[in-house]
């Protein structure tokens, strides 16, 4: 169904421009517009159930994941479930998670879904590749599993994004597995902090699975080859910016101290040692907000605002936003974008409660930005930018 929600927008322009007539100096009505004049919208569709991934097969045909174990296929006004035969544990955060086209999709066809794999009570972060072929999934390969699995249904990570030279890089959560004792050992000895493990990691693979050679850890006997960062709590957002060539992740703090942070191979990003954050009981968690030998963030957020998903738009349909870095919220419900200049972010907040919680935000094949929305009764929700 198709829905285009345009009251908001008459009803606040037309305050607006009694704002404007009554207002002392034009620098009031300046302030109003740049607070107020957000794009408008259109609802695709507003019946999925926990979506929390979608990869665009080409403009018209649109694949969204949702936790509760099914796959959309969206053609215009029709949608259909896609079967994947795979042991989905949908539980707490687990699910079907998120989806993304090869960056070869034109020759290989394959698509990439994470989810939560499901095993003898236990259950991790896998990674698929499959093909769809006359509407039905094919071809579906398992290329990766995060080791071990765990008792815990939160906390799986599972962002996708690939670089310019045939790597994909995916998120592993640290499964809530880890400790606030006071003594510091204990957190220095946590799982994201060991590298014998996936868990609180960011993994980097060739786009068959295998390994690639110049990984950081390769060769050495008590850290598992697959790693490419660590000391991370529960990324769910990550992005190749092919601006700089760069990978940038969101990481969900506890209670505060959500961060954006720039990876980079084989370093150690703190989590639970350093955080701006405390834990849910007001208690601290680790040492403080700096220890040597582990990166800060670029940017955090105090209280937490729930990152879900991260872009930087680099398409020409919106003029405004052009270069801008877009992070959807769960907690405060917000689109959030930023500007960036060297290494000071200044942050804009969009749609606040407009949409409830939003899930993820991705570009089209000609540039339009989608929002998915969280919930039993989820939405797809096109940005309406410049006509073509």
């Amino acid at each position: 169904m198709k829905k285009n929600y345009r009251s908001k927008y008459l009803l606040n322009n037309i305050f607006l421009t009694i704002l404007i007539l009554a207002a002392p100096s034009f620098s009031l009505a300046k302030n109003l517009c740049e607070s107020n004049c957000e794009p408008d919208y259109e609802i695709i569709t507003d019946d999925l159930s926990y979506p929390w991934g979608l990869a665009f097969l080409d403009e018209t045909r649109i694949v969204v994941s949702e936790r509760s174990g099914s796959l959309k296929l969206i053609d215009g006004e029709s949608i259909q479930n896609l079967e994947t035969g795979l042991q989905v544990s949908f539980s707490g955060q687990g699910g079907l998670l998120d989806i993304r086209k090869s960056p070869s999709y034109e020759q290989d066809q394959f698509l990439y879904l994470t989810y939560s794999k499901r095993k003898q009570g236990l259950s991790t972060t896998a990674l698929v590749r499959f093909k769809i072929e006359s509407n039905r999934i094919t071809n579906i390969e398992e290329i990766f599993e995060a080791l071990p699995y765990v008792g815990s249904s939160i906390h799986y990570g599972s962002r996708i994004t690939f670089d310019e030279s045939g790597h994909i890089f995916l998120t592993v959560g640290d499964r809530f597995n880890y400790t606030t004792a006071s003594r510091i050992v204990d957190v220095f000895a946590a799982d994201p902090q060991r590298l014998d493990n996936h868990l609180g990691k960011t993994i980097r693979l060739n786009l068959d699975g295998s390994l690639p050679k110049d990984n950081p850890f390769v060769g050495l006997s008590d850290a598992l080859p697959e790693v490419f960062t660590y000391g991370h709590r529960n990324p769910q957002g990550i992005y190749y910016n092919s601006n700089d060539s760069q990978v940038y992740v969101v990481d969900h703090g506890p209670k505060g101290g959500d961060e954006i942070n720039q990876l980079i191979g084989g370093r150690n990003y703190g989590w639970p040692v350093i955080t701006y954050g405390k834990d849910y009981n007001n208690e601290k968690v680790g040492v403080g907000t700096q220890y040597s030998g582990m990166e800060p963030p670029l940017y955090y957020w105090d209280p937490s605002v729930a990152p879900s998903s991260l872009l930087i738009y680099n398409g020409e349909n919106y003029p405004n936003w052009q270069s801008s870095w877009f992070v959807t919220t769960l907690r405060e419900k917000t689109l959030l974008r930023f500007t960036k200049s060297g290494s000071k972010f200044v942050e804009e907040r969009l749609y606040q409660n407009e949409f409830g919680r939003i899930r993820k935000i991705e570009t089209s094949p000609t540039g339009d930005l989608f929002l998915l929305t969280d919930g039993g009764k989820g939405s797809l929700i096109k940005i309406l930018g410049k006509s073509r």
